[in-house]
């Protein structure tokens, strides 16, 4: 449905309003959060790995840059389900190098309330590529990742409605991971990625480049080697301001999250898993803040 003038620009994060959306109606492309499973970790050379991730979002308010609730009567829920293949090539530099690639596709549906209007839309999302990661492990406690991507939108977009699955601008990622077990039972992961959006030409609003930084500590008991318990969370934060038309967007509107909660992992074997994890949101500026509940499992091809 058509949502009324005043929300959509409210929204759409126009210029001149005394409140804006950090990043273009408070949405990342990245997934935050995602990476809190030993994201170091590929499947090994020659072989390639599919993974599910299945993720629930819900936020009760909207906040501004001083983290208080500023839409009247908000709320979002976001389903997200996205699909992933990963191959790691079966080639190996004299010092231990290893490269992989992979793509993610993901879709879903989105229900948004905001002053007194509601709408919710179905469809896909955007394309994740990653045409080459470099994998790295120095000891066999410490594996590294590096790599650059891309996320394309997929689906349709309009600019007038108050709900979109779809971004619908192309952003440009570097991405970094580190997984390290200083004891057998222990595991510290870190995934930091840093986003450089593009332009959204359907509304020429240009989001800010985003740091951001998932983490997991987790420990694996000893009477039941295959199930882990972590503590996973997130870290994101807007280093530049938003604009549109050209022209800075007051205030900056820069997102800035922190997310914590518990994580579940359990490993049928080294290649496949499951992994279950709720994470809540606190200290959000220019955002909405709530919770997100995951579902993500991973096998071989």
């Amino acid at each position: 449905m058509k949502a009324h003038a005043s929300v959509c620009l409210l929204i759409a994060a126009a210029s001149y309003m005394e409140v804006g959306f950090a990043t273009e109606n408070g949405d990342t492309t990245w997934p935050l959060g995602v990476q809190t499973v030993v994201p170091a970790l590929m499947p090994p050379p020659g072989v390639t790995e599919f993974y599910s991730y299945t993720v629930y979002y819900h936020a009760d308010s909207f906040k501004d840059n001083s983290g208080k609730s500023v839409v009247p009567n908000f709320k979002l829920e976001n389903f997200v389900q996205a699909l992933r293949l990963v191959h790691t090539w079966d080639y190996q530099t004299d010092s231990g190098v290893q490269f992989s690639s992979g793509i993610i596709a993901s879709g879903g549906h989105i229900k948004v309330k905001a002053g007194g209007q509601s709408d919710e839309k179905t469809g896909m999302r955007q394309a994740y590529i990653t045409p080459l990661n470099v994998l790295y492990s120095p000891t066999p406690e410490l594996h590294l990742l590096g790599g650059l991507s891309v996320f394309a939108p997929l689906g349709g977009y309009d600019k007038d409605e108050l709900a979109n699955t779809t971004p619908n601008y192309l952003t440009y990622m570097s991405e970094f991971a580190l997984t390290w077990f200083p004891h057998p039972n222990w595991e510290v992961s870190l995934a930091p990625t840093y986003s450089f959006n593009q332009r959204n030409r359907d509304t020429d609003y240009r989001s800010g480049e985003v740091f951001n930084v998932d983490y997991m500590v987790g420990y694996r008991f000893e009477s039941m080697p295959k199930l882990q318990l972590g503590l996973a969370g997130y870290y994101t934060k807007q280093t530049t301001d938003d604009d549109i038309n050209g022209d800075r967007v007051p205030g900056g509107n820069r997102l800035e999250k922190f997310a914590v909660g518990p994580q579940l992992f359990y490993s049928f074997d080294q290649a496949t898993g499951v992994v279950l994890k709720w994470l809540h949101e606190t200290n959000v500026k220019n955002g909405p803040m709530g919770d997100s509940i995951w579902l993500e499992a991973a096998l071989p091809l």
